[in-house]
């Protein structure tokens, strides 16, 4: 599904004719992160032009001048064969026409959209006879567009759904206009399926607004002339989506362009490419990290692409580490805008600065995990996923780092107001720690530090790990298997369990000089490769990770 072609637009609106903006490639699911007018919709604009070929956009350019959208294309054998005929020869072309074509396969071409379905040839990155001039050229309407045959369907920033006056059309329109008309359509109409809305629709609706609401019905109603959409709960109560926040109006837009106009209009959800702006508007983030949940799922599912503008941190949380998905980070420094996809840390820093974030967000978390580094996450994480796999990361919890050390500083009592402790239930009711013993031996006592952090939060609620640290709870098996696939030394490691890690391996043997403490995150993150199932029955490793998953159950009811 990815598409490797680099897409850029110059000289369209807050994109100069200089450098331009857009996509060095093109993923199924990509975020378009940035200020308000830094031109997020503008990107919007180049996806819908590269679909419907819309004129206003190639003369809608900067200076009284039109835009240019300049794709760099990867040429393929397919291409090159439909352009350079076989059999042919002399013109001024050395040997065969299709032979000499043949050795572009693989270079970088570059062409222009020129309006009209018209394409024109740009450049080449490597040198050609002067004669084959016309050949290139022909490439250009050869290429197949990015999305060719595909249908757009837009959610714009500016939306609401309102009572209607009946019609006989139905219609999807960007804004909502028509989605109380189209509902009511398919309720009753009799050459529709009522039970698109009736059951499809509602279930949908569901999965995403549940457990704040839980939906048994949707219906029409006529007041006056117009039609309402109503929804009862699960208490029977009624009422109408106008007297409803506008977040269940986002979603039910949502699932209506996914879920039932490929139904109406008789297409496969592949067919199309989904443009949403900002649905985080009045969304709450567990409803956020829900909904946009549900669209990675879709765009697995269907092999749909998705383009997302946003202002929402939850969308880094929720996408950031998606193998599927991109952040394009877009800002204007007063003249011009500029488009950098997101691959350091650095790049997302200014993404946070740009959005405004705060430490004061994980307030809004389901629930916050405490370890002490990241190594400790990468294991946790990796745990969770094989005992339940459908909980995930920034969608039923986070995971934050106290480092060791500060746990002295930490408190987890509401009530303890010392300056010098930090009362980490303010931050998040909804807490779970974990602790390295740190003792010598299994038996060993714990320190005044970790018995009141235990108190405080409630065993049930505090794992202190049986091992002298976490990686104790690591099987030889899977430790002797990452040293060998990962490191290439063939060694058996015995993992045990009141001695470090790191020490463990330099005990293995008197030739090994392998300090895992050095790069603990990085280390960590190769090991979990080799953890599976079988290798969770590790002292009371087991017992504590169901104890974990009971809480986050907990937390998203």
């Amino acid at each position: 599904m990815i598409i490797d072609s680099k897409i850029i637009v110059k000289n369209y609106k807050c994109f100069d004719s200089d450098v331009g903006g857009g996509f060095n490639k093109i993923v199924p699911i990509n975020l378009i992160i940035g200020k308000n007018n830094s031109g997020k919709s503008s990107l919007i604009d180049l996806i819908q032009f590269l679909i419907d070929g819309n004129e206003i956009f190639i003369n809608t350019g900067r200076d009284s001048k039109s835009a240019e959208v300049i794709v760099d294309y990867i040429l393929n054998e397919k291409s090159v064969v439909r352009a350079f005929p076989a059999n042919t020869g002399g013109g001024g072309i050395p040997g065969n026409h299709l032979e000499y074509g043949r050795q572009f396969i693989g270079k970088k071409y570059t062409y222009k959209l020129i309006g009209k379905g018209q394409k024109s040839f740009v450049n080449i990155e490597t040198d050609f006879v002067s004669n084959a001039y016309s050949y290139f050229n022909q490439l250009a309407n050869i290429i197949e567009l990015p999305f060719a045959g595909k249908v757009f369907c837009n959610i714009s920033a500016e939306r609401d759904i309102i009572p209607e006056l009946s019609e006989d059309k139905i219609i999807f329109s960007s804004n909502g206009a028509g989605t109380t008309n189209a509902i009511q359509g398919i309720l009753n109409r009799t050459d529709k399926d009522s039970r698109l809305v009736e059951k499809t629709l509602l279930d949908e609706l569901n999965k995403i607004v549940n457990p704040d609401i839980l939906f048994t019905r949707i219906l029409v109603q006529l007041d006056k002339g117009y039609w309402e959409l109503f929804f009862e709960d699960n208490k029977q109560k009624r009422i109408s989506l106008s007297k409803m926040g506008s977040g269940v109006k986002t979603v039910l837009l949502v699932l209506l362009n996914l879920v039932v106009r490929p139904k109406i209009e008789n297409k496969n959800p592949s067919s199309y490419v989904f443009a949403f702006e900002e649905l985080e508007n009045n969304l709450h983030p567990s409803l956020q990290r829900r909904l946009y949940d549900y669209i990675k799922k879709y765009s697995k599912k269907h092999s749909a692409y998705f383009f997302l503008t946003t202002h929402s941190n939850v969308v880094i949380d929720s996408f950031g580490t998606d193998e599927n998905s991109q952040l394009i980070h877009v800002s204007n420094d007063g003249d011009k805008s500029t488009c950098k996809t997101i691959l350091s840390y650095n790049d997302a820093k200014q993404i946070l600065n740009d959005l405004g974030i705060k430490a004061s967000d994980i307030l809004q978390s389901n629930g916050v995990i405490w370890v002490e580094g990241p190594s400790d996450r990468n294991f946790i994480n990796k745990w969770i996923e094989i005992l339940n796999p459908e909980l995930k990361e920034g969608l039923h919890y986070v995971i934050m780092f106290y480092g060791g050390k500060l746990l002295s500083n930490l408190s987890f009592d509401f009530e303890w107001l010392k300056k010098e402790v930090i009362p980490l239930l303010k931050i998040n009711r909804n807490a779970y720690v974990v602790i390295d013993r740190d003792g010598k031996n299994i038996n060993a006592k714990l320190n005044e530090t970790k018995i009141r952090i235990q108190e405080e939060i409630g065993e049930e609620r505090c794992w202190i790990t049986k091992g002298r640290e976490i990686e104790n709870y690591l099987s030889d098996a899977t430790l002797t298997n990452w040293f060998r696939n990962k490191h290439k030394v063939k060694v058996e490691i015995i993992n045990k369990k009141d001695i470090k890690l790191e020490d463990n391996i330099l005990n293995t043997d008197t030739k090994v000089k392998f300090k895992y403490n050095l790069n603990k995150t990085i280390h960590s993150s190769e090991i979990v490769e080799f953890i599976d199932e079988s290798s969770l029955d590790v002292l009371d490793l087991k017992q504590n990770l169901n104890q974990l998953i009971e809480a986050i159950m907990t937390w998203n009811e």
